[in-house]
Parts: C-alpha cells; structure tokens; sequence
C-alpha cells in the first residue's frame, strides 16, 4: 500500500466574527496517499479552502494536527512551517497569484531563489518547466501578457520548481 503523504487528524478550524464563533471544521479526517488524486467537492462556504490552507501549512488548526510525510505539524513554529512550505509543499492557485512585474521565468525561478538555488540553475530548471509546460516561448512575457490557460501553467510551473 502507497505511503501517505498528508494526513489530518481530528483538525478543527474557527473563527471569530464579532461575538460569535464560527466553526468551519470539526474534526476533519483526511489523508492523502502518494500517488493518489482527489477532488474536494462542496457547495462554496463550506471549508473547503480552510481545509486546503491548513493542510498546507497556511493555516494553523485550532485543535488536531496535520501530519506531513510522517512529521506532525501542527505545533510547529511559524519558522519551521515557512520551511516546509518552501521545500515539501507546492500550492497552484485557482487565480494563479503570478507577480506581475516578473517574466513568467522568473514567476518560476522565485520559489528557487527564495530556497537558496544560484540563480543560473534556477533560471535553466525554470525554462526547463516551461518548455514541459509547452509555453517555453512566452518565457519573458509577464502574466498580463498571457491567455489564462498559459497563466495557470506557469503557476504549476511554479508549484513543483522545489520538486515538493
């Protein structure tokens, strides 16, 4: 059986609105097998991005825990889930959050940069994705300059430079 990669445990999620507490989640389960795919089906407002954002280290549960490849995070400091982020985890937006004074190679080389790769290697693993992501043409265009189909495959690009 395939390794699980992700897992939450008993998570619970709330938020403040003036004097009322919204719960969002209570008690979710979940785990994640490697390898395996799954869609997150809900009507809107139901939890489904606070259970993205807390799986991802966005967020942290307000009881529970979420167990990455074995290691539970949900005590962690905000410094060692910043670094998690960083090289395990790859996000890829609905609305693609591409800076838009940066090329699309360089929308790529940035998660790169920020985990400490020179800037060479960086550069060539990000046309490298691009030509995968078959827009390796449109490498200087900004995200104003592209369809959004190309937009969301530089943010996939983007998601998987670290290799998470």
């Amino acid at each position: 059986m395939a390794e699980v990669i992700i897992e939450l445990k008993s998570v619970e999620r709330h938020y403040v609105q003036g004097p009322r507490k919204l719960t969002i989640l209570n008690g979710a389960d979940f785990s994640l097998r490697r390898g395996e795919m799954v869609a997150l089906v809900a009507p809107s407002g139901s939890g489904k991005s606070t259970l993205l954002h807390t799986a991802g280290l966005l967020e942290r549960p307000d009881a529970g825990d979420v167990i990455l490849s074995g290691r539970a995070c949900g005590r962690l400091s905000d410094d060692e889930r910043t670094s998690i982020r960083r090289n395990d985890v790859g996000f890829v937006y609905q609305f693609h959050h591409l800076l838009p004074e940066f090329s699309a190679l360089e929308n790529i080389m940035m998660p790169q940069l920020i985990k400490g790769l020179p800037r060479k290697e960086a550069g060539e693993r990000a046309a490298q994705l691009l030509d995968y992501m078959q827009i390796g043409k449109r490498a200087s265009h900004r995200p104003s300059e592209l369809s959004g189909g190309e937009q969301q495959r530089v943010a996939i690009a983007r998601a998987v430079a670290n290799a998470p």
